[in-house]
């Protein structure tokens, strides 16, 4: 199956709640019909730092890069890998060392300059040195101990160690020209759609790429377009003036409910509330008082007041859509359980009330989800002071230590699928995030999980690690936020299966007559 062409799937998908006033629109019964052509308008919370896949991960950034740069592989649906620009699965030595990836023939870049394994072998170098690799490096700076072009139609990828997860990552990353890779805002690729114009912080627009190798995309073009407040996104969906949001707020989700000529899409997807506390100084320092905090909350609160419901209550760092998710185990309750604090704050010996500074960045919810955990922890004990700043700022004290509890909110589908590399890698001993949490078991069990090429036994293994971190008090989110995105009826229905990803699968759509 060409994987351009998946528009049945966006029907079928199941992943998450669709939401609209007045049932869902279907091309028949005298409903408006699916038409080619037209431009599909999409409004975006803010101007990504980089457009270059090869250098960012950002979802919006993505967003805009997908229908333009291809990876080697994509997910046909929210758990199945295929071929795109690859020709077939990788074949992976017996030692899991060496990686021999055949390429697919007669591609060309949007530029009409031939596809080879030059590019590629290119773009993983760049991203495999910590020097060049940018928003890639945690994830694959210093993997490879060698990528090599060994024909045109072949790359051979040797591991400095096992890396089974590999090829989660090779779908996840897109393979620009080569020429490019030194060009953060350049946007050249193999896909469907052709970057067109570009006008910095504020739009692009993209046109059909009309010498694609597979079947003509349905659109003319699609334009991006920043509109900053969620208000003011949700009135410019009612007007017409763009088709899709995606960054619904939890609040905005109930004018889209009420409105006949838009429909909302409420999926659990890898939204991650990071919850990073610090572990070298007092108070978290005390495994005690760590889980008295998780015992402090009211996630149940958390869930309805400040997402409306549209979030699963949470344990550990890894959610619904992450692989290793269970809700089976449940080291604390759905509310405060003041008994509980009140003995485990005894257990520690810490005089009251346990003062500490929440440090937060990121849109409304984060600051609002700060909100109400403040009043939870001091009615419990804790005298909270809350700290809000912006996300350089947020990450440069993270990495230098100078917080005790920094609250964040990230989306990292784009570069590691619905692996939980993400979530569960900064608790590792040597990892750069590394709180200051040792436990040579969860070394070993992580270790293990990315090193196998089983994705079920991954996802054991990482089910286990997610226990020892709530066991341990290391990684609290109070609930897993879904992904909300709101469209008018005047587009194709998104793919909800892709939506599970984190992901927008425009190059596909047809606009509605």
């Amino acid at each position: 199956m060409d994987l351009g062409r998946r528009r049945f799937l966006a029907l079928g998908a199941g992943a998450g709640l669709a939401v609209a006033g007045g049932g869902l629109l279907t091309a028949c019964g005298g409903r408006p019909s699916l038409h080619t052509g037209g431009t599909l308008a999409v409004a975006l919370p803010e101007y990504p730092a980089v457009l270059n896949p090869a250098s960012g991960t950002s979802d919006v950034a993505r967003w805009i890069a997908d229908p333009v740069v291809e990876a080697l592989y994509a997910y046909r649906d929210d758990t199945t890998l295929e071929p795109v620009l690859a020709a077939a699965d990788p074949q992976v030595s017996p030692d899991g060392l060496t990686w021999t990836v055949r390429l697919r023939d007669g591609v060309r870049f949007g530029n009409g300059d031939a596809f080879d394994a030059s590019h590629v072998a290119e773009v993983l170098r760049h991203v495999g040195q910590a020097s060049t690799a940018g928003d890639w490096a945690p994830y694959l700076a210093g993997r490879f101990a060698s990528v090599d072009a060994v024909a045109p139609d072949t790359v051979r990828i040797v591991l400095a160690r096992p890396f089974g997860v590999l090829r989660q990552f090779l779908a996840a990353l897109p393979v620009p020209h080569a020429a490019t890779l030194g060009d953060p805002q350049a946007l050249v690729g193999t896909g469907p759609f052709r970057a067109d114009a570009v006008v910095p912080g504020q739009s692009v627009r993209l046109l059909r790429n009309d010498g694609y190798r597979g079947p003509k995309a349905p659109l003319d073009g699609m334009e991006f377009r920043i509109v900053a407040d969620g208000t003011a996104r949700t009135a410019e969906l009612r007007a017409g003036r763009v088709r899709i949001d995606p960054r619904l707020g939890p609040e905005a989700l109930k004018a889209v409910q009420k409105s006949g000529s838009l429909q909302a899409h409420a999926v659990p997807a890898p939204v991650d509330l990071v919850t990073a506390l610090n572990l070298r100084r007092a108070p978290f320092s005390d495994i005690a008082v760590r889980r008295a905090l998780a015992a402090g909350m009211d996630r149940r609160a958390v869930r309805d007041t400040v997402w409306k419901g549209f979030a699963q209550l949470g344990q550990g760092p890894v959610g619904p859509a992450t692989e290793g998710w269970t809700d089976t185990y449940q080291w604390f309750g759905e509310s405060v359980d003041a008994d509980r604090v009140r003995v485990l704050l005894g257990e520690a010996g810490v005089p009251a009330p346990v003062r500490f500074t929440l440090l937060t960045t990121g849109p409304d919810e984060v600051r609002a989800t700060a909100a109400a955990l403040v009043t939870q922890w001091s009615r419990v004990g804790f005298d909270v002071r809350t700290e809000d700043v912006d996300a350089d700022t947020w990450r440069r004290r993270r990495r230098a230590g100078d917080y005790d509890l920094a609250l964040s909110l990230r989306r990292p589908a784009y570069a590691t699928g619905r692996t939980a590399f993400d979530v569960l890698s900064p608790a590792a001993s040597d990892h750069p995030d590394n709180t200051g949490y040792a436990n040579p078991e969860l070394d070993r069990l992580l270790a293990e999980a990315w090193a196998t090429p089983d994705t079920s036994r991954r996802a054991k293994l990482c089910a286990l690690a997610n226990e020892i971190l709530v066991r341990d008090a290391v990684m609290m989110p109070p609930v897993h936020p879904r992904l909300l995105v709101a469209q008018t009826r005047g587009v194709e229905s998104l793919n909800e299966k892709q939506l599970a990803l984190g992901r927008l699968e425009l190059a596909d759509l047809h606009l509605r007559s």
